[in-house]
């Protein structure tokens, strides 16, 4: 048996929505028990009625079930709701309950037999899991095991949704009374809708989730062919050089080298003047992408705003499909009012952000920004 007790993905806010889900469930328990409104709530599949979709969600058959389901949403729910923020994890909460109830619903009028009429709320528990996995791929479940001894392990989120997953998969037919098919469903709703707003960009993205995994890994594929049709990234042709070498060139390699030993060292401060002499040497050079915005960065903690803005420019016109873009935008636009007062400059990288940005206190500074430098605009 294993009981998640914590993931490592710490909160920028408050769960507040998540709470009151459980708090909801818990309350939703003990009216039932008080009250037993019992089957006209109940997911009857034989007998449907459009609340019933919802009302399962909230009543537990015994304590225990209540408990193992509230964990699960405790552990997972929190940073979910943390990233889709309240009012999406709530509308995303029940309409995983509605999934979860329908995919049931259709597997045991079609599995022949007698169906069963179930309550719980894990198949919307099993949508915030499958949210989780997509979101949160890297993250690692700290975990109770009880086998033979009683012990904790960190477990990877992709191997604790997907040994769960496999199980349900394994005992779908139901037959030990637990509705599997619900945690299949609502798993699978889960993960491809929050794929499918990573992919669109309504959810806000980082280098972490899975898109981004899937995305460094196709390169990776991509690298790995290239190399087996015989490319050698570092074989040369002695005879293609030049003559003699340019000294120029050789100061470029050697700045490059010395920032990108500053950003591995972490001494970001180091990186900036030779930086600041490489774009004296070639206007046109670019790091890496992370180099870059890391440097661009610095510069602006510095208050080296002409250099940090040339810097984010730069950025933005080789770095075009970076996920967080519009955070670039959104600084690079601060940066051109507050400080350069090169208020046209600003307004254009204000509107982009605000076009793009989903967090609500960053849309609410570009758009209070954009309205002090309106009066400046010529």
């Amino acid at each position: 048996m294993l009981i998640p007790i914590r993931t490592d993905s710490p909160l920028r806010r408050t769960p507040w929505m998540n709470w009151s889900l459980i708090a909801l469930n818990v309350v939703g328990f003990g009216i039932q028990q008080l009250y037993r409104p019992a089957n006209r709530l109940h997911l009857d599949p034989a007998n449907p009625a459009l609340i019933n979709f919802i009302s399962y969600a909230f009543l537990h058959g015994n304590v225990p079930h209540l408990l193992g389901n509230m964990l699960f949403l405790y552990i997972f729910g929190n940073n979910v709701n943390d990233k889709l923020g309240h009012s999406a994890y709530l509308s995303f909460y029940l309409a995983g309950a509605v999934f979860a109830g329908v995919g049931y619903a259709f597997v045991e009028l079609h599995a022949g037999g007698r169906a069963h009429a179930v309550v719980g709320a894990s198949g919307a528990v099993a949508a915030v899991t499958g949210a989780y996995l997509v979101l949160f791929p890297r993250s690692h479940i700290t975990v109770i095991y009880m086998i033979f001894f009683i012990g904790s392990i960190e477990i990877p989120s992709l191997w604790f949704v997907g040994l769960f997953f496999v199980q349900d998969l394994m005992f779908s037919s139901g037959q030990d009374g637990i509705a599997h098919a619900a945690h299949i469903a609502g798993t699978v709703f889960g993960f491809a809708i929050c794929v499918t707003l990573l992919a669109v960009n309504l959810l806000p993205r980082d280098q972490f989730d899975i898109v981004a995994l899937m995305q460094r890994w196709n390169r990776r594929r991509q690298y790995r062919d290239i190399v087996a049709q015989g490319y050698d990234p570092f074989g040369y042709k002695r005879d293609s050089l030049p003559g003699p070498p340019d000294p120029v060139q050789e100061k470029i390699q050697a700045l490059r080298g010395k920032i990108s030993e500053a950003i591995a060292q972490h001494k970001l401060p180091d990186a900036v003047p030779h930086f600041l002499e490489l774009k004296k040497t070639d206007p046109t050079q670019v790091l890496s992408r992370q180099a870059q915005l890391d440097v661009a960065n610095q510069l602006a903690s510095q208050q080296l705003y002409n250099d940090a803005a040339s810097a984010y420019e730069l950025f933005l016109a080789h770095y075009q499909n970076f996920e967080q873009i519009e955070q670039v935008e959104l600084m690079l636009g601060i940066i051109y009012a507050r400080y350069l007062s090169k208020y046209n400059r600003a307004k254009e990288h204000l509107l982009l952000a605000v076009a793009r940005l989903h967090d609500p206190r960053q849309i609410e500074l570009a758009k209070a920004e954009l309205a002090r430098i309106e009066p400046l605009l010529k």
